[in-house]
């Protein structure tokens, strides 16, 4: 336990130092890409097998997606309570908020994957998936959902060993991750090495398999390099007190992802039963292609919240402000260059996933109204991270209920049903969130209301 804290306080006292954004958030670029690389690979070569099977794990992803956020209420907390704890040097706040954190959600996940296996499928037809598709989604909603309690111990020790700046190390463990889900996906599509071809099914084990195998990895990191397994005798010394911290701070965070991704199911409840399969199997490769383009911001994002949580615990409320502004300038070039290189490869990418003209037609155009939405994206991903760095977790929830669902779920609604714009009059409506949740994340940002959140949050630690 001695030689474990003796670790952590050094590890401390090199970020008093301070971690360059560069140090911090290419490593969660390169982690946060391979991780799109999971999703993508099983797209990708479920394409080759069958457009519907493609279409069908995208339906059970949007699900899973949101199932996943139930788990973000914790390791969000703990993302932000760490880093200030770490800033601050109170390693014992650490302990005590990583084993409340990692019990919760273990706790939750061993629920909800219950839930999932058992009522996946018909969850899957109340929002709308067709016969047809779940013909394939329903051995991966059992797989993926029952395995769910993984995800939710991962999301959280990857949370904690970011927060203390040990980003490299959480991406290398992601590489394995990948390296193992790619060749898994190989073997079971294609029948490799004389394996059954198992289709969706084997994708699904696949992509649980090398998360399970990612989960042990970080753990094992974890316990060695910076908290010992002593950490939960930590439980039995003020846990109500950390559970509420985690809470204030994660249910908020999480609701915003929740409010996002729900209006997202609910759009693609609404282009399933209105505008048809087709229309969905180009939706679920158009976010596949996207992910490439997001990903500049949320490394860029993830590397500001520890940034920010760090200089907050330790009294930088000055600096902080102007590492928020100067982060989000370097995600807004980033983001415009690679939207720029979306749209004009656009009919290269999408025929790298189908032939079928009318989805590449579709998808083209989509893609091109995408690059124009991306900018408004990255106001809110960057912004809302460093918010969040603050303890600032509220306004954000504030603007995602009233602009996703008053413009994003009912203009998506209107432009691509009743004005009969299709797929394009759906993205058209979200890019119009993206737009004005994002101006008024730069807003509250510059109006140093977050302030007065740091004061409030440090008396209740």
């Amino acid at each position: 336990m001695h030689n474990i804290r003796t670790i952590v306080q050094i590890e401390v006292l090199k970020m008093e130092k301070g971690r360059s954004l560069f140090q911090l958030a290419f490593p969660i670029f390169i982690e946060s890409m391979l991780f799109m690389l999971l999703g993508v690979a099983d797209i990708f070569m479920l394409s080759q097998y069958s457009d519907k099977a493609a279409g069908a794990v995208g339906a059970a992803n949007q699900l899973i997606g949101n199932i996943n956020l139930i788990f973000v209420i914790i390791s969000a907390g703990t993302a932000v309570l760490v880093a200030q704890s770490v800033g601050a040097k109170r390693i014992d706040d650490v302990e005590r908020v990583s084993s409340v954190s990692l019990l919760m959600n273990l706790i939750v996940g061993l629920t909800i994957s219950s839930i999932m296996f058992f009522f996946g499928n018909p969850i899957l037809i109340k929002i709308g998936v067709t016969p047809d598709l779940m013909a394939h989604a329903s051995d991966y909603i059992k797989i993926v959902g029952g395995g769910l309690f993984i995800q939710a111990v991962l999301n959280t020790v990857t949370a904690i060993i970011r927060s203390y700046g040990y980003t490299r190390e959480s991406m290398i463990i992601t590489v394995i991750m990948n390296i193992v889900n790619i060749i898994g996906d190989a073997i079971f599509i294609f029948g490799f090495f004389g394996m059954p071809v198992l289709g969706v099914k084997g994708v699904a084990i696949a992509t649980t398999f090398s998360r399970a195998l990612a989960t042990i990895l970080v753990l094992v990191f974890m316990f060695k390099r910076v908290l010992s397994i002593k950490m939960f005798s930590r439980l039995v010394e003020r846990p109500i007190s950390a559970f509420v911290n985690l809470f204030k701070i994660g249910f908020p965070s999480a609701m915003e992802n929740m409010s996002y991704n729900l209006a997202q199911t609910v759009l693609m409840s609404i282009i399933l039963l209105n505008l048809g399969e087709s229309a969905q199997i180009t939706r679920t490769y158009v976010l596949t292609i996207i992910r490439f383009v997001t990903v500049f911001s949320i490394a860029i994002g993830q590397g500001s919240q520890i940034m920010i949580g760090q200089m907050i615990g330790a009294g930088k409320i000055e600096e902080a402000y102007r590492t928020g502004l100067r982060n989000f300038r370097v995600a807004m070039v980033c983001s415009i260059t690679a939207s720029f290189i979306m749209a004009l490869f656009s009919r290269n990418l999408i025929g790298i996933y189908t032939k079928d003209q009318e989805i590449v037609k579709m998808a083209v155009i989509v893609l091109i109204i995408d690059a124009f939405l991306e900018p408004g994206r990255t106001f809110n991903i960057v912004l809302i991270n460093s918010l969040r760095g603050t303890g600032d977790v509220i306004f954000p929830v504030i603007m995602a209920v009233i602009s996703m669902w008053g413009v994003s779920v009912l203009f998506g609604y209107i432009f691509g049903v009743v004005l009969g714009f299709g797929l394009p009059g759906v993205w058209i409506a979200t890019l119009l969130d993206e737009w004005i949740r994002g101006v008024s994340m730069l807003y509250r940002w510059q109006s140093r209301k977050w302030q007065k959140k740091i004061s409030a949050n440090t008396k209740t630690q």
